[in-house]
């Protein structure tokens, strides 16, 4: 897996890379790695997660997501995640989550309520793509009686949706205001109304 990431991630990169480090639109993230990467037989993990543009000043990323092991183990969370620049290109982002988890037959948690944090380095690979490698340690936090808790490591593919111009404006707080679409006939019906009035004789006297 780190040689994948290697081989795809050295080359040097390009405007467009350069220019997708910026983007602030919604991303769908599609995960797969391995689970107990550190104990145990390593069962498989694959996920999808859909993470919301950042919000506030902090640039805090809402996301929603579900990772399914190959054991038949289950993990369905929300987090917030924040990402941090390093150079033009690349980047690292802090995640914390929580969620429900239902142990599998090799990853068992020990309780229901699990908690995820985690770090990834990824870079832009131009357009909306980004790809990073990504650990994630998961663990119930001692809820429960046992917290044996386990690690992810995996390759995380992302691809921004919607429009980049509109995000870029979004988070600068420059967006247009969004009319109404009869908004515009409504105001120039009112000043037709308000002219005729005006000139109108009975008005006049």
């Amino acid at each position: 897996m780190l040689a994948v990431f290697a081989t795809v991630l050295c080359p040097v990169a390009g405007p467009a890379g350069a220019a997708g480090h910026a983007d602030a639109r919604p991303a769908l993230e599609l995960t797969l790695g391995g689970l107990d990467v550190f104990d145990g037989p390593r069962p498989l993990a694959g996920g999808l997660e859909y993470r919301w543009a950042p919000l506030g000043s902090w640039a805090l990323a809402p996301g929603a997501g579900l990772l399914a092991g190959s054991d038949g183990s289950r993990y369905a969370y929300a987090s917030l995640s924040r990402r941090f620049a390093l150079g033009s290109a690349w980047h690292t982002t802090v995640v914390f989550g929580a969620g429900h988890f239902h142990d599998g037959s090799v990853v068992r948690l020990g309780h229901d309520a699990v908690f995820r944090s985690g770090l990834e380095v990824g870079r832009a690979l131009g357009g909306p793509w980004r790809l990073a490698l990504a650990f994630d340690h998961l663990s119930n936090a001692s809820l429960g009686d046992e917290n044996p808790g386990t690690e992810l490591l995996s390759l995380r593919l992302s691809a921004a949706l919607g429009d980049t111009a509109r995000a870029a404006a979004v988070q600068a707080g420059n967006a247009p205001p969004v009319l109404a679409p009869d908004a515009g006939a409504a105001a120039a019906a009112s000043w037709r109304s308000s002219s005729r009035r005006i000139s109108s004789p009975a008005s006049a006297r």
